[in-house]
């Protein structure tokens, strides 16, 4: 879809019409003549905000306190009561091991 190299010129009832870089070049438009209408009363046409009190926005209610952070449980508290930890060892753990022996 290129231009051509020469402007295109259209000849129409002794009229010529020039079309420049593939643009035609267009007739003025005509002005719009309107006429002006009636005004009507304001009371009529226009509209109101609604003023009765099914309309009004209702009065906010008080919000509900924040919620609150929860205690931490107990059941991992190894600081408290009885200082020191007991283990159990069982006295055949070392079998549960096998033992690598190196071999030079």
């Amino acid at each position: 879809m290129g231009f051509s190299e020469k402007p295109q010129v259209e000849e129409s009832d002794s009229t010529r019409k020039w079309v420049i870089a593939g643009i035609p070049s267009r007739v003025p438009l005509k002005p719009i003549y309107t006429t002006k209408e009636e005004e009507h009363d304001e009371e009529e046409c226009s509209s109101t905000t609604p003023k009765g009190e099914e309309a009004k926005i209702p009065t906010s209610l008080k919000c509900p306190p924040a919620p609150k952070k929860r205690k931490p449980s107990l059941k991992c508290n190894y600081r408290g009561g009885g200082g020191s930890r007991e283990f159990f060892t069982p006295p055949d753990l070392e079998t549960v091991f096998i033992r690598h022996v190196e071999r030079a």
